[in-house]
């Protein structure tokens, strides 16, 4: 083989290999990332890491009710989710004390709430539907499959930034 073949060959190889990985990234991994398979990582617990399906949180008990979510845009939806203080004190076994629990987006876009605050209105929710239909994920031009809702403490308040889209992870501090 002379130089002209061998960097045929090495150029050839390169653009295989880097169409592989865009499919890859763009298929199968980006999907991981944005919750797309429909899942909620717990991480941060004694016990390990802990991951629920959609259909998993689905089966507990939820609450349905209107949420106005002051930001840009202002709107009101019915939105049904588990609410966080069960999940995190029934399911996960986790005392009031100083537990903190941080929910994190895809784009790691977070916000910590304590176990304290979540009791104080139980109302505040992974939500998986919005006005009875299933949140559908960002690749699908969506705010889901999971988001967090949290109603407003007073009115008037800005709560849009703290209702995060396309949650994948709770991360527990202590």
């Amino acid at each position: 083989m002379n130089k002209k073949h061998v960097l045929v060959l090495v150029i050839s190889i390169n653009v295989l290999f880097g169409s592989a990985l865009t499919t890859v990234y763009f298929t199968g991994w980006e999907k991981l990332q944005s919750g797309e398979e429909g899942f909620l990582t717990v991480t941060g617990l004694p016990i390990g890491e802990v991951r629920y399906t959609i259909e998993e949180l689905m089966a507990m008990p939820n609450i349905t009710r209107e949420y106005l979510l002051q930001g840009t845009p202002t709107f009101t939806a019915n939105y049904t989710g588990v609410s966080v203080f069960y999940l995190l004190t029934e399911k996960l076994n986790l005392t009031e004390g100083s537990t903190r629990v941080k929910v994190v987006a895809v784009d790691n876009y977070s916000y910590t709430l304590t176990l304290v605050e979540c009791n104080a209105t139980r109302d505040i929710i992974l939500a998986y539907l919005r006005n009875s239909e299933r949140l559908k994920s960002g690749a699908k031009g969506g705010n889901g499959p999971l988001r967090l809702v949290i109603p407003q403490r007073f009115s008037g308040e800005y709560n849009g930034q703290y209702c995060i889209k396309y949650v994948t992870t709770l991360k527990i501090l202590n």
